[in-house]
């Protein structure tokens, strides 16, 4: 049935409440921004800037008063306060008096008849719809008071909610109807009508029949898929069944969803100071002592879970080193395990086949403080000249407190090289990693050291290499700033390993990206982090993302192509120390192979580590694409 058509609802034409078109005698509820009205509908509690006050408009608006309203007042003003407390109250008035009362009334009535020609002016400039939303004259209300009045229940004036009133919203309470034209802050009738992000439903509106939207085809994730990072799949699963079966599919995604611990066992009494994975053994630094762990098997060679957690169990298998000192790093190079203790010491150490063959090598006595780092040079790509052996890491590079880095030969032990203090205001010397041409080194002032490894030097000022004896070793060719806090890890990196970024992680939480360029020194800081909320302990990175351990108890997963948190890891206690063991590319080619030819093959699965203060390793799956 058409109401319209009927004549049950009319539409008028143009509403003197409000000036625009809507339906006829029906009370209108819907909310629009409080700063739109002009004091016309629901006015607020407070008066706005820009418009009058009530007792204002009364002044201005004598002769467009109420009849009755004047009448009384007139008679209020005639007995004065005679009719209130009696007729003795009343004083007579003297000659002086009075005459200041008619020279009053006279400038009165000068200024009412100045300010009523300048209304009408005003008045006469004024076009329809700003008239309609400036504040109501006293005039106008009384007239919409009668309004109202005539019209009864069906006229009376809506409550604003309080929670739309904390928006910034009122509600419209035209009684003529409700507005379904311009201005554009007005919804039509017929639309869902949002007061922010609540819908609004009108009393009269019938509810839409709702069509069932159709999901968008598979073919616009598989073209955009390889472009999406494993976060963005997860929201692309939740979109229909279809999708998420496609999500689940792709190893970012189920690498991402499938991160979780593998394994949980004490290692030391006190905090894990450093550790690495060799030969599918975790060897962990902690209470003045290196110890190896293995994976638990019974007589039959078949590997042990624990029963309630399910997660792999680990023994201790050997401890192969004693020290009198703390021992803060270790690392594998050359099949080798080199240590460093907080007594100036570098021992080396031979990792046999049988761990309990791990035998003492030799040792590098020069430092006089705390050794912080020790970052192994790259792997020659065929047969070193100075050595003659194929893949072999030649130089070591030791970082101390004493301010110092030195540069040793791996074969012989022997220093080769020492980079003296850049200044005497300098901090000590805290991290350190190497990119295909420079050695950076984090002090403990948040300064970032840059030196070239070759005896050249690019800088463009007259310094010590601009002798005739030529260029020097390890010339400091620029100076980055991370802060003014210690720096507390280092890596160099980035998608597939290529070295073309610096992450530097501070004890003051954030962690900067520095783009490295193959030419000069432009190293932009091209973002800064501030997710964890306590000192940043670690950096390790696999081919396609960064792993970031903190004192705030959490590893955070990073994606290397969008810089976006992938996930948040949470351990339990305070990470110290990270490695990240990849899936060995063989393993990944014997698994394609077994594919091929139908046999069954696990598939390769990289794993990481963390070592925590209470003495814990945690190991977490990463999967094979992570």
């Amino acid at each position: 049935m058409d109401l319209f058509m009927a004549g049950r609802i009319k539409l008028k034409s143009r509403c003197d409440e409000c000036g625009f078109k809507h339906q006829e005698n029906r009370t209108c509820g819907v909310f629009v921004p409080a700063e739109f009205l002009g004091g016309r509908y629901d006015e607020p509690e407070t008066p706005r800037e820009g418009y009058m006050e009530d007792d204002e408009g009364e002044a201005n608006d004598e002769e467009g008063k109420d009849p009755e309203l004047q009448e009384k007042d007139e008679t209020e003003q005639a007995g004065g306060l005679g009719n209130m407390f009696g007729a003795a109250l009343a004083a007579p008035k003297s000659g002086i008096e009075a005459a200041r009362e008619a020279a009053a009334a006279a400038k009165k009535a000068a200024d009412d008849k100045a300010n009523k020609v300048a209304r009408e002016k005003a008045a006469a400039s004024e076009n329809y719809l700003d008239s309609l939303h400036r504040k109501m004259t006293t005039k106008e209300k009384s007239e919409a008071r009668k309004k109202r009045a005539a019209l009864g229940r069906k006229a009376e004036k809506l409550n604003t909610p309080k929670f739309v009133k904390a928006i910034g919203y009122v509600r419209v309470n035209c009684f003529l109807g409700v507005p379904n034209e311009e201005p554009k802050e007005f919804i039509p009738v017929p639309e869902t009508r949002y007061c922010g992000e609540i819908e609004v439903r009108a009393e009269h509106r019938k509810d839409p029949h709702w069509k069932r939207a159709l999901p968008p085809t598979n073919e616009v994730l598989s073209l955009v898929e390889a472009f999406l990072d494993a976060r963005t799949l997860g929201a692309c699963a939740i979109v229909n069944t279809q999708w998420r079966e496609m999500s689940e599919a792709m190893p970012q995604y189920y690498d991402l969803k499938h991160m979780e611990p593998f394994a949980n066992f004490e290692a030391h009494d006190g905090k894990i100071e450093d550790l690495f994975v060799y030969r599918h053994r975790v060897y962990s630094a902690g209470t003045k002592m290196v110890r190896v762990w293995g994976l638990a098997k019974d007589y039959s060679g078949e590997q042990i879970y624990d029963e309630e957690s399910g997660m792999e169990q680990y023994n201790l298998l050997h401890t192969p080193v004693r020290d009198t000192a703390i021992i803060p790093k270790i690392i594998k190079a050359n099949q080798s395990m080199y240590s460093a203790a907080s007594n100036g010491a570098v021992r080396e150490w031979v990792l046999a086949h049988n761990i309990h063959n791990i035998k003492f090598s030799g040792a590098m006595w020069e430092h006089s403080g705390w050794v912080n780092q020790i970052c192994p040079s790259a792997q020659t790509p065929g047969t070193c000249h100075m050595h003659g052996v194929v893949n072999h890491v030649c130089l070591l590079y030791t970082a101390s407190d004493d301010r110092q880095i030195l540069v040793w030969d791996s074969v012989t032990r022997k220093r080769l090289g020492k980079i003296e203090p850049p200044n005497k205001q300098c901090g000590t010397m805290r991290v350190m990693a190497l990119s295909d041409r420079h050695l950076f080194v984090g002090s403990s002032n948040g300064l970032i050291y840059i030196y070239p490894f070759e005896k050249t030097c690019e800088r463009q000022d007259r310094h010590e290499c601009s002798l005739a004896a030529g260029p020097k070793r390890f010339c400091l060719q620029k100076q980055l700033r991370h802060g003014t806090k210690p720096l507390s890890a280092m890596k160099i990196g980035g998608k597939h390993h290529v070295m073309d970024k610096l992450f530097t992680g501070s004890t003051d939480g954030t962690i900067a990206v520095f783009q490295l360029e193959p030419e000069g020194f432009d190293f932009e800081c091209v973002a800064v982090f501030d997710n964890h909320t306590a000192a940043i302990t670690a950096i390790d990175l696999s081919w396609s993302h960064m792993y970031t351990g903190s004192d705030d108890g959490t590893i955070r997963v990073w994606c290397l192509t969008t810089f976006n948190v992938q996930r948040v890891l949470h351990t339990g206690n305070r990470v110290k120390c990270l490695y990240v063991d990849e899936a060995h590319e063989d393993e990944e080619v014997t698994a394609a192979k077994a594919k091929v030819e139908g046999e069954e093959k696990e598939v390769p699965t990289g794993f990481m580590y963390a070592g925590l203060s209470n003495g814990f390793v945690q190991k977490w799956r990463i999967g094979s694409w992570m």
